[in-house]
């Protein structure tokens, strides 16, 4: 991420802070994707407004019950001191159902995250189930995609 869209800021921490590189600010953009706003990098948004249209016509109830606890936020990954949290790029979103979130390293899922998987992953985002410790509510633009997106033939 770092060699694609460059450092979001030089003094990251575990604080959520904004991004303080000129030319990946710019991108950053703020939208309404359907149940809820975002802010995030322009490529990511639009993908995202993509899979909320498709969670919506395919589980309309679903949709209606989903929230976010966000999308840009620089910091380092939970329990890191070096390693960058996608999030800071505005790449990666933490959604909730119903207000709930699932929790990090829960060895149970929320059934509403294993519907919204398929439609992610269609668009190529990676699903957080996936990583060693088990973050199900995150889901990130997998680095393959923002290359496609960003580098367009």
């Amino acid at each position: 991420m770092k060699g694609l869209l460059g450092l979001p800021r030089k003094d990251a921490d575990q604080r959520c802070r904004p991004v303080t590189l000129p030319e990946l600010r710019e991108r950053m953009v703020t939208a309404d994707v359907g149940p809820f706003r975002v802010t995030g990098l322009d490529v990511a948004v639009e993908s995202l407004t993509r899979v909320m249209n498709q969670v919506h016509e395919h589980e309309p109830d679903l949709f209606h019950r989903l929230g976010t606890a966000g999308m840009l936020c620089c910091r380092y990954v939970r329990g890191s001191t070096r390693r960058l949290s996608n999030h800071s790029w505005g790449t990666a979103i933490d959604l909730s159902i119903s207000g709930q979130l699932n929790s990090v390293g829960a060895e149970t899922v929320q059934r509403g995250l294993l519907k919204l998987y398929y439609h992610f992953h269609k668009e190529g985002w990676y699903w957080g189930a996936g990583f060693r410790r088990r973050d199900a509510m995150h889901f990130e633009l997998a680095d393959e995609t923002i290359k496609q997106l960003i580098i367009k033939p």
